[in-house]
């Protein structure tokens, strides 16, 4: 599996750090590109591709991951709807504000949708939330990472799967596993 990782502070390092862990054995990470700002800031990374946000490596990258995972502060759009592989899970851990998105309003319009809970994302989760005020996307598509979780066929539908979260890091990790688990059966 390609990975890749926008943002490479704190939490983008401690959830591709965890993701190794839990997929050790099970499955394995073919290359790690993390996107970020400034790639001078990142040289000291260890078998970490470090390309420019908005680059055109940036986009081969992202265009090729089976596993995006942003965890930026972002407060537009990191990366074009159509970069994404109709295969690919994309978790976004970042933005947590309702006028703020990493994601692009026709990426969500085109993938499975799991949030934590509903009317949480409906408040807080900006990616969510601009979505449907673009017509992207509607409430009633939205699945709970529950129900994602005890129904993991869902997750294997026309499209990518996001997951969206308001902020419980141990779910996303629990959610792009399973996701992983439902990846590997289809290969």
């Amino acid at each position: 599996m390609r990975v890749v990782l926008y943002g490479a502070g704190q939490q983008g390092m401690s959830h591709l750090l965890t993701l190794r862990a839990v997929l050790e054995g099970r499955r394995e990470i073919e290359s790690v590109t993390a996107v970020v700002r400034s790639t001078q800031n990142y040289a000291h990374l260890e078998d970490i591709e470090v390309a420019a946000a908005g680059s055109a490596r940036a986009e081969e990258a992202t265009a090729a991951a089976g596993l995006v995972i942003c965890t930026t502060t972002a407060r537009q759009p990191l990366f074009d709807a159509q970069l994404i592989n109709p295969c690919a899970v994309v978790v976004a851990v970042g933005s947590h504000e309702p006028d703020a998105r990493e994601l692009p309003a026709a990426l969500l319009g085109r993938s499975t949708v799991v949030v934590e809970d509903i009317a949480t994302a409906l408040r807080e989760c900006g990616d969510v939330v601009m979505a449907i005020a673009e017509g992207e996307l509607s409430a009633q598509q939205l699945l709970t990472m529950a129900r994602a979780v005890r129904e993991p066929e869902l997750l294997r539908g026309n499209g990518p799967v996001v997951f969206k979260s308001s902020g419980m890091a141990w779910e996303d990790l629990v959610l792009a596993g399973a996701a992983a688990s439902v990846e590997a059966a289809s290969d």
